[in-house]
């Protein structure tokens, strides 16, 4: 398990420094709101992770990531689930929608409020039943 984990690790280290440091900047700046929050608004799209990530807070910062390539200032997040990483190591998807505010409109730090929190099991209850 303790293997699985590093390489899950090792991988999105690797991910992010893929990015230009002005990519990650910009994913930084867009700010988690919640559906109310974002009204007055401009809708641009709805954007989704293309796997699994082994964090939920590595999955956010993909949804902001595309985002922000899009022009987007706010991310409202709406649904996640596990999906499978490897055999028995699950992660989590999360889906969202980008807007673009108005100066004026829309939170300017993130609302913790708008953040989806689950606690997502690592492995899969019906694979540990398999020895590694």
């Amino acid at each position: 398990m303790k293997k699985l984990l590093s390489i899950a690790a090792c991988i999105a280290v690797v991910l992010t420094g893929c990015m230009s440091a002005e990519e990650q900047a910009a994913a930084n700046k867009v700010i988690t709101a919640l559906p109310t929050e974002v009204e007055g608004c401009t809708f641009i799209a709805d954007v989704d992770n293309s796997g699994p990530y082994s964090t939920v807070g590595m999955a956010r910062f993909n949804l902001k990531h595309q985002a922000a390539q899009m022009g987007a200032t706010h991310l409202v997040e709406k649904y996640a689930h596990t999906a499978h990483i490897s055999f028995k190591l699950l992660g989590v998807v999360l889906s969202g929608r980008a807007y673009k505010c108005p100066v004026g409109k829309g939170p300017i730090v993130n609302n913790e409020n708008g953040k989806l929190q689950y606690d997502f099991p690592m492995t899969d209850p019906e694979q540990d039943i398999i020895n590694d």
